[in-house]
């Protein structure tokens, strides 16, 4: 089993970024650039330690710190109203999905429902069936996992869930 990429949106220092892994791959650089928060998103998707702690998520971990929806620009002087409030904007979520290569054959069986074909030279996943084209040498089975997570104000809570 090997991690083929990562992509992460919003989680701490990251806004967005998508790491495609060589077979071995090492993390440098200076302090306070983001090494740790990729290997921590990835603890956060496949890990289980850190989904088993209530909240699995805290304002710490988004992106600049920011976890509430946003009103959508007002004009300057302008009295809000109920429309105006309702025209917020979506709440930011975490999100980290990982792709997992190298399978065993007994773990292609127990995810099987969920496997999808990976074409690792372009990165490109087959959406369509074509079985002349999954047989290739550069088609792995993949498994994606993905953990969102979110602050839910009806709970006035964080949230998290891995699919």
């Amino acid at each position: 089993m090997k991690i083929y990429a990562v992509s992460i949106e919003n989680f701490r220092g990251i806004r967005s970024a998508k790491l495609v892994l060589p077979d071995h791959a090492v993390l440098i650089g200076d302090n306070n650039t983001g090494k740790s928060s990729v290997l921590e998103a990835i603890d956060l998707a496949l890990g289980p330690d850190r989904l088993s702690r209530r909240p699995p998520v805290d304002e710490h971990d988004f992106f600049e710190g920011k976890y509430l929806p946003v009103a959508a620009a007002a004009q300057e002087g302008a009295v809000p109203d109920e429309a105006e409030e309702a025209n917020l904007a979506e709440a930011p979520k975490i999100t980290v999905e990982v792709i997992i290569i190298g399978l065993s054959e007994e773990q292609e069986a127990r995810f099987g429902g969920n496997i999808e074909w990976l074409n690792v030279e372009t990165g490109v996943f087959f959406t369509e069936a074509n079985p002349a084209g999954v047989d290739a040498a550069n088609i792995k089975a993949a498994l994606r996992v993905t953990f969102i997570g979110a602050y839910d104000s009806d709970e006035d809570d964080f949230v998290g869930n891995t699919f």
